[in-house]
C-alpha cells in the first residue's frame, strides 16, 4: 500500500483520509472491533493534534451521522494506544498526517463563530435600518417634544378603536 503524506487542516479531511485508506466507514453505527479501532484513531487526532474539545468532537461525528457523545470519544482516546499496540495498521495510517497548523481547531471554530456572529449583526442592524425608515417611524419621530404626550393619547385612543370595531364586526 502507497501512502503519501496528507496536510491536516480539518476534520473533515482527516476522517474522509482514514476512510480511504482503511476501507472503513467510521461513521457506520457498527461496535465492530476495526470500526472502533479507527473511530479511535479519528478522535486521538482530532483532539491531540488539532486540539479539539470533546463536545466538538462528538460534534463532528454527529454532523456524519454518527451517534456520539463526549465520553465516547473520551474513552477512544484513552484507549487508542491498546488499539494501536493490537493493529499496527493504525500506526500506519496516523503517520500520514502532517500538523502544522499555527492556530487549534477550537480558535479557527472561534473565528468562524465570530464572523457568523458580525454578519448576523449586520443583517440585524440592516433590518432595524429599514424599520427606522418607515413613514410611520418618521412621522412619529416629527412629533414635538411638548406634544408627546397628546400624540400617545391620540394614537392610544385610535387603536383602541379599531379593536373596538373588529370587535364589533365579529
Amino acid at each position: 500500500m502507497e501512502i503519501s503524506l496528507l496536510l491536516a487542516e480539518n476534520p473533515k479531511e482527516i476522517s474522509n483520509k482514514i476512510i480511504e485508506l482503511s476501507g472503513i466507514n467510521i461513521f457506520t453505527n457498527s461496535r465492530k472491533r476495526e470500526f472502533v479501532e479507527h473511530r479511535s484513531l479519528l478522535c486521538y487526532l482530532l483532539r491531540e493534534k488539532l486540539l479539539m474539545r470533546w463536545t466538538n468532537i462528538a460534534v463532528f461525528f454527529e454532523a456524519q451521522g454518527k451517534s456520539m457523545t463526549h465520553a465516547n470519544a473520551m474513552y477512544l482516546v484513552r484507549n487508542y494506544d491498546v488499539f494501536k499496540s493490537y493493529n499496527k495498521n493504525l500506526n500506519e495510517i496516523e503517520n500520514v498526517f502532517i500538523f502544522k497548523s499555527k492556530f487549534n481547531y477550537d480558535e479557527i471554530d472561534q473565528v468562524h463563530y465570530l464572523e457568523n456572529k458580525c454578519n448576523n449583526l449586520i443583517e440585524k442592524n440592516s433590518k432595524l435600518d429599514k424599520q427606522l425608515n418607515a413613514p410611520i417611524v418618521k412621522l412619529v419621530n416629527s412629533i414635538p417634544e411638548e406634544s408627546i404626550e397628546k400624540a400617545y393619547t391620540g394614537i392610544s385612543n385610535l387603536i383602541k378603536s379599531w379593536e373596538w370595531k373588529e370587535k364589533s364586526n365579529n
